[in-house]
């Protein structure tokens, strides 16, 4: 695979500090069975835009394809080349608009357009005039998200019969809806965008791949929208869409683990304030210890009080969390050296995303697509 696109790309991971993700193979692979039992899917694309949702392009990209991922789904055209880069081969859709003259560089590197109108197409055949390749394209239509796609029924066929006409440049491979709440008790507007759907397309050709189904769709609708194509995302991180409205979370398996370590403990005086603005002073004896992870990383700056997890015990972070480091306020005197738990496992008790995303009053996803590359990633299990 190639690529003519050459920037000054500077990523800096922290491999030095004792801070670190875990992404878990074993998590992973539950995910996508479940994913597609409760689905049916017989070929499942998995989003790993934005960072594979902070989780680590890369690292999940090989999971999920040793799992059974069938293909691959990104944002922008510069991560679906890392992944080429990479040395993944497996189909990868690129679900945000990418300028046209890049349509050459996309078809070269057996990628599939998302195409929302026909002069994109056009203007996309002077770009492909004398390639040896053939762009693959997926039509966006939108059913009520609002964000991009065809909008009626005359400019998506007009489309369909632009692509049979230049079958040198295109091949008609895929075509897709984004429903905007298919993960909730409320399920008026699911049928709306389904009724949508169905006025907008029936009767007209359809590609190889027809995907509706995002992860709450797949889960939860899979008995009234086509299947056998969808686009799996927060469910395969282990992450459960309707955060507990539709079914309980505990059938899917947390795949991300943030852990650090102790690298400064101390003994303090009563009265002590901690960090920036001293929102917290400390009490007789208190042992507070450091650890190198902060906002810079990623962490919400609201996640003051929550309490990870060290030595098999609870600890509160105590005053604001500094760009590069925070503190906790310890049990009792630990060595430099033992490791704190962020988000994961010790001992009986366990923090998971959804419980930071409900600390800091965001969503899980939006705390994990947070997490800075500076953080090292590691594939377990």
């Amino acid at each position: 695979m190639q690529s003519k696109i050459k920037g000054a790309l500077i990523m800096v991971v922290a491999v030095t500090r004792p801070t670190r993700i875990k992404i878990s193979q074993a998590a992973v692979t539950h995910n996508v069975a479940v994913t597609r039992q409760a689905s049916g899917a017989k070929f499942m694309f998995l989003a790993v835009k934005a960072n594979a949702y902070g989780f680590g392009l890369i690292p999940m990209a090989q999971a999920a394809i040793k799992a059974g991922v069938d293909g691959l789904a990104v944002a922008v055209l510069d991560e679906a080349l890392a992944l080429r880069q990479a040395g993944i081969t497996v189909p990868i859709i690129i679900l945000g608009i990418t300028l046209p003259q890049y349509a050459k560089l996309i078809a070269d590197n057996d990628l599939i357009a998302t195409v929302s109108d026909l002069d994109w197409l056009q203007a996309a055949q002077q770009n492909l005039a004398g390639s040896q390749s053939t762009l693959q394209v997926n039509l966006g239509v939108d059913t009520g998200m609002g964000r991009i796609g065809f909008r009626n029924r005359e400019s998506l066929s007009e489309a369909i019969t632009y692509l049979a006409s230049q079958p040198i440049f295109f091949k008609y491979q895929s075509i897709m809806t984004h429903f905007s709440e298919s993960d909730s008790l409320a399920t008026d507007y699911f049928q709306k965008q389904l009724s949508n759907w169905h006025r907008l397309t029936d009767g007209l050709p359809m590609p190889p791949m027809v995907h509706l189904a995002n992860s709450g769709a797949a889960m939860y609708h899979a008995d009234e929208i086509p299947t056998d194509y969808i686009r799996a995302g927060t469910v395969v991180y282990g992450i459960e869409p309707s955060r507990g409205e539709v079914l309980p979370d505990n059938y899917l398996k947390p795949v991300l683990t943030l852990e650090t370590e102790l690298i400064f403990v101390k003994q303090m005086p009563a009265n002590v304030g901690i960090s920036y603005g001293h929102t917290y002073y400390t009490h007789e004896g208190e042992w507070v210890g450091t650890v190198p992870i902060g906002y810079a990383d990623g962490l919400p700056r609201p996640i003051q009080g929550f309490e990870v997890l060290v030595n098999g015990q609870k600890a509160p972070i105590i005053g604001q969390i500094a760009m590069d480091q925070l503190m906790i306020s310890l049990p009792e005197k630990l060595p430099v050296g033992t490791v704190v738990t962020i988000i994961g496992k010790q001992g009986q008790y366990e923090n998971t995303l959804e419980d930071v995303a409900q600390h800091v009053g965001l969503a899980p996803w939006v705390v994990a697509t947070g997490l800075q590359d500076r953080l090292m990633r590691v594939l377990v299990d």
